[in-house]
C-alpha cells in the first residue's frame, strides 16, 4: 500500500476524505481547529467517524492525537454467510399472543413428481414452526388431476403420517374462498423450497398491523441439501411496474382472508400462476390503496435445484396483455426486449400528443449546449415539443448568434433569466412560461441516444397515478451515471448502479426493468405540469444547486404519485461540465446548507437509511451497486 505525509497548511480549516477506489488506512496526527468532511465513502460506516462532520472537541485543541482508520472504499460489508450468522438472528419480532390467534391454512399444490421428491422436507419445515399457538396451522396439499397412481399413493401416505395435514383433490382450477373459507390467512408454498422457523410467527406478527393488506411477501434465498445458504434476494417494496417486467416477487405468498372472496380461481398447473395472482391482486387495489405488504426477512428459502427462471416470454406477454385489458388501459403494449429477453410494457401518448416543454438552463457554454439542442431537434421522433433555453446572463457572442438561429426555430424561445445561478428559481421561473401539458427539465449537458427517449417518456407521464418521470443516463464513455435515486444513500441520496457497463443486468435485472423510486434526477426528468405546480415546484429558497430534484420527487410522492424511472429513455448526460465542482468555500458552505436542510425535511427517511421502500435496508447504503451492506444498528422494520 502506497503511503503518502500530506501538511495541512497554517489556517486551514476544513479537512475533506473523498471517495478512494482501493481500500487504505488513515491516520490523524493531529487535530487542531480543523473539521473531517467525510462524504460517501467514508460515511455512516460504523466507526467512530460516523457522523458527515467531526468536529474537533476544544479539549483537541493543541493537543497531539493519533487516529487510525482503516477501510473499505465503499463502507463495511460482509458475505451472506457472515450476515446470517450476525445479523440475522436479531431481525427476528418478540413472540407475542398475536402468533397464537392467527389460524393459518398452508396451501402446497403438488403438480409433478419432483413436487413429491421435495414434499417431505418443505412438510418438516411446516412442522418446525416456532411460536406458533397449538393447532393454529393446518396443512392442505392440493394434488392435480395429471399426477400418476403412484406419486398420489406416495402424497397420501405422508398426509397419514402427520397430523393436520389434507389431502385435495384439484380440479385445474381452485377457487380459494371456497377450499378454505375457516381460516385469518391462506399461505401458499409450493413445495420448491421450505420456510424459515420464524415465517409464520412474523406474518402472525404483521397480519393485525396491516388490516387493508391483500397479499404479503418476504425476502427469499437459495438452500442446499446440506443447509447451505446462499444467492440472497433482497426484494423492494411493492413495485407494480418492476412486476411487469420480472416476477420479482416469486411464489410463496400470504393471502388474507378478506381478499379469497374477491378472487377468481387459480390453475396451479400454470408455471406463470402466481404472476397470474399479483396482477389480480393489483386489479383489485383501490386508488391510493397498497394492497402488498413486504416483509423484510429472509422467510423462504428455495431449494438449489428450484432457483427462480424466468417465464417463457409468450405467457408473460399473454398475461399482462390481459391484465391491461382488463384494467381499462387502452393503447399499452407490450414486447420482449430484443437485447435482455425481458417483457417490456410501453404507455400510450394517446391520440393526440400532449405539448412538452423542455425546459433547458444555460449561461454560455455553447459546445455543450448546441449538442443538446441538436440532438433533441436531430433525433426526437415525439414531434409536439417546444424547447425552452432559459438564458442566465450568457455573454459570449457565439452563444448569442446561436440564440438568435434558434429563435427562427417554430418551437423554440429563448427566455431571459437575469438573475443569479439558482437552479430550482430558473426552472420554476421556465415552467411559468411552459405552454404545454408537460414540462421536462433537461439539462444543457444532455444528448438524446435512442429516438424513442421522449415518447416513452411522455407515455408515462399521462398516467394519473405516475408523479415524476426519469431517463437511463449515461456517462460519455459509455458507463452508467443515472438508474433511480435511493434516498439515504451516501447518507442523503445517490444513484443506483452507477458506473456500471451500459449492458449489465444489475441487480435482479433492474437495470433492464421500468420501475418506480423514490426520486430520480432532474438532469432529465417529465412531469405534469399541473402536478408540478400543485406541490410548489422546486424549492428555490433552501435548495438554489444541490438535492432540489430529491426534495420535489419526494414531494410528489408524498402528494400520492409514484416516481417512474424507465431504461427504455436513453441519454448521455455529460455530468456537471457547466457548472463545475463545489470546490470554493462559498460553495462548499452552500452544499453544506442544503445538506442540513434536506436532511431535516425529511428526516423520515434520513435519519434512519433504511427507510426507502424500494430499495432492502440489508443492502449498503454507502455504494451504489447493491452489495450486502453490514447494517446491524439500524433500526430495521418488520414490514412495510
Amino acid at each position: 500500500m502506497a503511503k503518502r505525509l500530506i501538511w495541512l497548511r497554517h489556517g486551514d480549516e476544513e479537512l475533506r476524505f473523498s471517495p478512494m477506489c482501493c481500500s487504505g488506512a488513515i491516520t490523524i496526527r493531529k487535530l487542531s481547529l480543523v473539521r473531517v468532511s467525510l462524504p460517501f465513502a467514508l460515511n455512516r460506516m460504523g466507526s467512530r467517524l460516523s457522523r458527515r462532520y467531526l468536529p474537533v472537541p476544544s479539549q483537541l485543541v493543541k493537543r497531539w492525537v493519533a487516529y487510525d482508520h482503516t477501510f473499505h472504499p465503499n463502507g463495511a460489508r460482509v458475505s451472506y454467510g457472515e450476515w446470517v450468522r450476525r445479523i440475522e438472528p436479531a431481525l427476528w419480532p418478540r413472540r407475542t399472543s398475536a402468533a397464537h390467534s392467527v389460524r393459518f391454512a398452508v396451501v402446497m399444490p403438488v403438480v409433478t413428481k419432483s413436487d413429491v421428491h421435495r414434499l417431505p422436507r418443505t412438510l418438516e419445515s411446516v412442522a418446525a414452526q416456532r411460536h406458533i399457538g397449538k393447532g393454529r396451522v393446518s396443512v392442505y396439499l392440493l394434488i392435480s388431476a395429471d399426477l400418476d397412481g403412484a406419486s398420489r399413493a406416495a402424497v397420501n401416505d405422508l398426509a397419514e403420517r402427520r397430523s393436520r395435514v389434507s389431502v385435495v383433490e384439484a380440479s385445474e382450477s381452485v377457487v380459494l374462498s371456497e377450499q378454505f373459507p375457516e381460516t385469518d390467512a391462506v399461505l401458499l408454498c409450493p413445495p420448491i423450497g421450505v420456510l424459515s422457523e420464524q415465517a409464520l410467527h412474523c406474518f402472525a406478527e404483521v397480519l393485525p398491523h396491516v388490516p387493508s393488506a391483500r397479499l404479503i411477501y418476504t425476502d427469499e434465498d437459495s438452500i442446499s441439501e446440506a443447509g447451505r445458504r446462499a444467492a440472497p434476494k433482497f426484494k423492494p417494496g411493492w413495485n407494480p411496474d418492476l412486476l411487469y417486467t420480472r416476477n420479482y416477487i416469486g411464489d410463496c405468498l400470504l393471502l388474507t382472508a378478506s381478499t379469497l372472496p374477491a378472487l377468481r380461481a387459480i390453475d396451479f398447473t400454470d408455471p406463470a400462476w402466481s404472476l397470474d395472482l399479483l396482477l389480480q391482486i393489483e386489479r383489485l387495489a383501490e386508488p391510493g390503496e397498497a394492497p402488498v405488504v413486504h416483509i423484510p426477512r429472509m422467510i423462504f428459502h428455495r431449494f438449489v435445484e428450484q432457483s427462480q427462471k424466468t417465464l417463457c416470454a409468450e405467457r408473460y406477454l399473454a398475461l399482462l396483455a390481459a391484465h391491461f385489458e382488463a384494467s381499462g388501459c387502452e393503447g399499452v403494449t407490450v414486447e420482449s426486449e430484443s437485447e435482455s429477453g425481458l417483457p417490456s410494457v410501453h404507455w400510450p401518448v394517446g391520440a393526440e400528443e400532449p405539448l412538452v416543454s423542455l425546459l433547458i438552463p444555460t449561461r454560455d457554454m455553447l459546445p455543450v449546449l448546441k449538442l443538446c439542442v441538436d440532438s433533441i431537434l436531430a433525433k426526437t421522433t415525439y414531434r409536439n415539443y417546444e424547447i425552452l433555453v432559459l438564458d442566465n446572463q450568457s455573454v459570449e457572442p457565439e452563444t448569442l448568434a446561436y440564440f438568435e438561429a434558434l429563435s427562427a426555430l417554430p418551437n423554440v424561445r429563448i427566455l431571459q433569466y437575469d438573475a443569479p445561478f439558482n437552479y430550482s428559481a430558473i426552472n420554476n421561473f421556465g415552467v411559468e412560461h411552459a405552454r404545454g401539458e408537460i414540462v421536462g427539465l433537461v439539462n444543457n449537458d444532455i444528448e438524446v441516444i435512442n429516438p424513442e427517449w421522449l415518447s416513452e417518456m411522455v407515455g408515462h407521464a399521462r398516467r394519473p397515478q405516475v408523479g415524476c418521470v426519469g431517463a437511463k443516463l449515461f456517462y460519455g464513455d459509455g458507463r452508467i451515471q443515472h438508474a433511480g435515486v435511493v434516498v439515504g444513500l451516501g447518507g442523503l441520496a445517490g444513484h443506483v448502479h452507477k458506473f456500471l457497463p451500459a449492458d449489465a443486468a444489475g441487480y435482479m435485472n433492474r437495470l433492464q426493468s421500468t420501475q418506480a423510486f423514490s426520486a430520480v434526477t432532474a438532469a432529465c426528468l417529465l412531469v405534469r405540469k399541473a402536478t408540478f405546480e400543485a406541490v410548489g415546484g422546486l424549492n428555490e429558497r433552501h435548495l438554489q444547486v444541490a438535492f432540489n430534484d430529491v426534495d420535489f420527487c419526494l414531494k410528489v410522492r408524498k402528494a400520492g404519485y409514484r416516481n417512474i424511472w424507465t431504461p427504455h429513455a436513453r441519454l448521455y448526460h455529460h455530468e456537471s461540465i457547466s457548472r463545475g465542482i463545489d470546490n470554493t468555500r462559498e460553495k462548499r458552505a452552500r452544499f453544506d446548507r442544503e445538506s442540513r436542510y434536506l436532511r431535516k425535511a425529511w428526516a423520515e427517511y434520513l435519519d434512519n437509511p433504511g427507510r426507502d421502500p424500494y430499495y432492502s435496508p440489508f443492502l449498503t447504503h454507502v455504494a451504489e451497486d447493491f452489495s450486502l451492506g453490514l447494517n446491524e444498528k439500524r433500526d430495521i422494520p418488520l414490514f412495510r
